[in-house]
């Protein structure tokens, strides 16, 4: 998965999160735009993770792609598309976040997602919440872009296979970052809503980083529990067969 997400700038102390961005002073990437006048850095390490996954999916597309080339080149262009919807889904939190006044210092992509680093928390609960829901929405809204174009030009081959990827990816990442829990957006979004039912802002970012520890742990849990199960299954078929 690729997650993105907004910054959480007031989490409790020690409650750093997993691919937390760089701090003041340190060298945040590689420059490679001012899409609406946001510097846009990429971490050292997504050219590595790109390139895996580009090579994992060329490998998945002997069935469907002829030709070593054809494969390497759409899978390419698929990783590209990608990391381009993660850019909208964080240009979508800057949007937002700079129609509230609050400015935006720099989004980060990094290998498996990416960080849009507001400078300012949102000044109301239901700032907050628009703020963090724009990346998801929009994560949305390109998946039923897709959707729409295969319903009305019915494209075929390539052009096919790429927008499919597109749509179940952009679906992946809304519904991922939708989950309540920092530091995802649902997790901002949780906030939130705690925040304006308690008129605390502090309450909710302990609400929501507490759910937060507690996906972590079902994340982890769920595939142990999944395996440990097919495991004894497999056990008693063996059992029975004997």
């Amino acid at each position: 998965m690729i997650p993105g997400g907004q910054g959480p700038q007031d989490e409790p102390a020690g409650s750093t999160p997993p691919n937390s961005p760089p701090q003041q002073g340190q060298r945040p990437g590689i420059l490679i735009g001012r899409p609406l006048g946001i510097p846009v850095y990429v971490s050292p390490y997504w050219f590595v993770i790109a390139a895996l996954f580009v090579t994992f999916y060329a490998g998945n597309l002997k069935d469907s792609v002829h030709g070593s080339t054809t494969r390497y080149v759409v899978a390419t262009a698929f990783v590209i598309l990608l990391y381009l919807s993660v850019l909208a889904h964080e240009l979508s939190h800057c949007v937002v976040a700079r129609a509230f006044q609050l400015p935006v210092r720099r989004i980060l992509l990094y290998p498996l997602g990416g960080y849009s680093e507001i400078e300012q928390e949102p000044q109301t609960p239901a700032r907050e919440f628009l703020v963090s829901g724009a990346g998801p929405l929009l994560s949305f809204v390109l998946a039923a872009l897709g959707f729409g174009i295969i319903t009305v030009f019915g494209p075929a081959g390539i052009p096919r296979i790429l927008i499919d990827q597109l749509i179940l990816a952009n679906l992946l990442v809304g519904i991922f970052n939708l989950l309540p829990g920092l530091p995802l957006d649902g997790g901002r979004m949780l906030k939130a809503g705690v925040w304006k039912l308690t008129g605390k802002p502090g309450t909710g970012t302990i609400a929501a980083a507490w759910a937060g520890r507690g996906l972590a742990v079902a994340l982890l849990a769920v595939p142990a529990v999944i395996i440990l199960r097919s495991g004894s299954g497999s056990g008693s078929e063996i059992l029975n067969v004997l």
